[in-house]
């Protein structure tokens, strides 16, 4: 299974801001990556991690172990050579600070990804957050529309966007828990056997992946399902939630090469 979020855990911890400023500092003292700070003040770094790390995109081990990469704006991502640095005074940070060797790599892409959102934010000329008072079907439905996703809002006032995605997945708003799920499904053909249905989600579930499927045989067609809720109580960051649908129909659809005996629809 792809790893669950670090940041969110370590931005809980007191000690994460000293971590945080150390970091900061040596950046900043460093005359061939001081600019990366330059479009992301200390303390909208530390608030946008607080605030967003749950909408990051958890990855592969795999993943974590190359190296990490600009994930910011075009215009004002920076060579890889620059990011390397970057990496390695996070690494020197992290030892420092005593933090465990396995976490390092993870975190740094993570901590990385975040602050390339703040700095993103920051050189945006158009609006790039939803803010809570402005999370509705209609405003969730334009921002996709922005970022080549076209999407219907039902009359249920979820939204199923297909179009720009990998595979289809719904869209659902809860205004009284202040959350946006992410739901895709998967129909079966008839002719399938529980023991073929079985071997597919035994087979996705020990993937390396963020998508865990069960069956649903509930409501109509029986079918593989996953649902994935985040929170927007501080708002959505419209580039991170995108970056996470993308991912998420795209394992969604990874799921079609398990089936070996062709009895998904």
């Amino acid at each position: 299974m792809a790893s669950k979020i670090l940041l969110t855990s370590y931005t809980k911890k007191p000690e994460f801001e000293d971590f945080l400023n150390s970091f900061y500092d040596a950046v900043c003292e460093s005359d061939m990556v001081k600019h990366y700070f330059f479009l992301a003040k200390k303390s909208a770094v530390l608030q946008d991690m607080k605030k967003f790390s749950r909408y990051l995109t958890p990855k592969t081990q795999m993943d974590y172990r190359r190296p990490a990469t600009s994930t910011a704006s075009q215009d004002i991502q920076l060579p890889d050579s620059q990011i390397s640095e970057i990496s390695q005074i996070m690494v020197r940070v992290c030892r420092a600070k005593k933090i465990p060797f396995e976490d390092v790599p993870q975190l740094t892409h993570e901590i990385l990804e975040m602050i390339d959102e703040t700095r993103s934010q920051t050189n945006d000329t158009a609006a790039s957050v939803l803010y809570p008072d402005e999370v509705d079907s209609d405003n969730v439905y334009k921002f996709l529309k922005k970022n080549k996703i076209d999407s219907e809002i039902m009359p249920s006032k979820s939204l199923m966007a297909e179009r720009g995605l990998a595979h289809k997945v719904w869209i659902y708003l809860d205004h009284d828990e202040k959350t946006i799920s992410i739901e895709g499904k998967i129909f079966i053909k008839d002719i399938a056997f529980d023991d073929q249905i079985e071997e597919i989600i035994e087979k996705q579930n020990n993937r390396d992946s963020f998508m865990r499927i069960r069956l649903e045989r509930n409501n109509g067609a029986q079918h593989l399902i996953e649902r994935h809720t985040l929170p927007f109580q501080n708002g959505i960051p419209v580039r991170l939630f995108v970056r996470y649908l993308g991912k998420f129909s795209r394992d969604l659809d990874m799921i079609y090469s398990t089936d070996s005996d062709d009895i998904l629809k």
